[in-house]
This record gives C-alpha cells, structure tokens and sequence, in this order.
C-alpha cells in the first residue's frame, strides 16, 4: 500500500515496539518501508525525527513538521 498519509501514524516491529511516528502527509510505500526499518535495526532503537530526516531529505513533512 502506498500513498501519502492522511494522519500520523505509528509503526511497529512485530513485539510491538515503536519503530518510528510518520506525520500527516508522508508518501509511505514499500521502499520506504524497507529504509525505516533497515536504520530502526542498525539503531536498536526507535528512530527520531532527526533519524527521518536523514533518512529522507527531500520529504517535507519530516523536514518542516
């Protein structure tokens, strides 16, 4: 499923730790999918919106929230 969200949303890893909160607005799909949760693992921990923001530098709703 992709497409931009219409409100903010929380993704988990399956033991239903908090990996990240996207904001309203972000073009989520697969790829990007992939890209959260390959950094989430190299992290250990939930990512920031600091981490967003290098992960995705040209996303407006991680860059101005």
């Amino acid at each position: 499923m992709a497409g931009k969200l219409i409100e903010p949303k929380v993704i988990t890893d399956l033991k239903q730790r908090v990996v990240c909160l996207l904001p309203t607005g972000f073009y989520f799909n697969d790829e990007r999918w992939e890209k959260i949760f390959d950094q989430y693992e190299k992290k250990g921990d939930t990512l920031s919106m600091a981490d967003l923001k290098k992960l995705f530098p040209d996303e407006a709703t991680v860059q101005h929230p």
